[in-house]
């Protein structure tokens, strides 16, 4: 827009001058247009990496804080940051950067980070060696040459902004912040969870993609299974909603999905157990560490009727919905210092048994 409006002042203003001081006046004109393009440029990424930063400062407190005051832990394991909005990459990962300018950008707890920026062009190297194209993403994966670490991968606000996401229980920014801590705590579990995950993988093969979410794309369909499920998770959430656990609508829960277990996971379908409970754990911890930030006067500071609707979101994902109403359970059951450490180090107990446990 710039070059179009100062063009054509330029014709309206010099349509009798000759061809030399045409020529010169033209050569300016572009000297002007350009550095004017390059400084409203030059100004915009400013504006971006200060985004980045102010966006990062407060994702990286409100898992501090979760992690710190309430799981009491004040270490976290090695991680590296790829954040991207529509134009950059952010990352502490030499691999995903290899030359690329420096920027200032937030430490961690106990670690520290040097980190870089570069125009990624649509598609991200991770640090794993793997692309991925730029799009609605945030998760963690391991990083199998380096022993002990993972990555963290996720687009910056702007990028949610534009991409129209939002939630009319939480508003966007406490939304994006909460995935951020649900996400974030993956990267935390490698040691534990992530190895049986890797073992299970490797030792199963059910015919659909192994995640998360293995066994609705294995059942949904299946109306007596989608019955039993959803009366189970009923029963979990309506033993929570008393300042006192209901213990008995819990039992009665357990006993369902004890029921479902058997009756479905038989045959090849044998070790989803074991993988059920895996995943409810993972992903119940995931929206659970992300309800302690909503719901914390240092963090969301929002009811807990709120934030509970607006983690169950649409209520459509099985794993992330039921583990969530476990881990609810469990928080009324135990102290969770008592139990987060095993959680985030090198233990990978599931969530219920625990529940079993603090039961008895």
């Amino acid at each position: 827009m710039s070059y179009r409006v100062h063009y054509q002042i330029y014709i309206k203003t010099n349509i009798n001058l000759n061809r030399t001081v045409k020529n010169l006046f033209l050569i300016i004109s572009t000297i002007f247009i350009a550095a004017n393009i390059f400084g409203q440029s030059e100004t915009n990424d400013i504006s971006r990496d200060k985004a980045f930063y102010q966006v990062t400062n407060n994702w990286f407190s409100a898992w501090e804080l979760v992690s710190k005051e309430i799981y009491k832990i004040d270490k976290i394991s090695a991680v590296e940051f790829v954040f991207f909005d529509d134009k950059f990459v952010y990352s502490t990962s030499s691999i995903t950067i290899k030359t690329g300018a420096q920027v200032k950008g937030c430490n961690l707890m106990n670690l520290t980070f040097k980190w870089k920026k570069a125009i990624h062009n649509d598609t991200i190297v991770l640090p794993d060696n793997s692309k991925v194209p730029i799009g609605l993403m945030s998760f963690a994966g391991e990083i199998s040459h380096k022993k002990g670490k993972s990555f963290f991968v996720m687009p910056l606000l702007s990028y949610w902004q534009a991409s129209g996401t939002e939630s009319k229980e939480l508003g966007l920014e406490n939304l994006i912040t909460g995935v951020f801590v649900h996400e974030f705590s993956h990267s935390q579990q490698m040691q534990n969870f992530g190895k049986k995950i890797t073992e299970f993988e490797k030792q199963n093969h059910f015919g659909v993609d192994f995640n998360d979410d293995i066994v609705q794309n294995l059942f949904e369909k299946e109306a007596s299974y989608l019955k039993l499920y959803s009366e189970e998770v009923n029963l979990f959430y309506q033993s929570t909603k008393n300042q006192i656990i209901n213990k008995d609508l819990v039992k009665q829960g357990i006993k369902l999905l004890n029921q479902r277990h058997t009756q479905y996971f038989e045959g090849k379908y044998m070790n989803l157990q074991q993988i059920d409970n895996l995943f409810l754990t993972m992903e119940g911890l995931g929206q659970y560490s992300m309800h302690l930030w909503l719901t914390h006067p240092k963090g969301g500071n929002l009811g807990t009727n709120i934030a509970i609707d607006g983690v169950r979101r649409n209520k459509y994902w099985w794993s992330q919905d039921e583990g969530f109403a476990l881990f609810l359970i469990l928080e009324k059951l135990s102290n969770p210092e008592n139990w987060a450490k095993n959680m985030f180090g090198c233990k990978s107990e599931n969530i219920i048994d625990l529940i079993i446990k603090k039961l008895k």
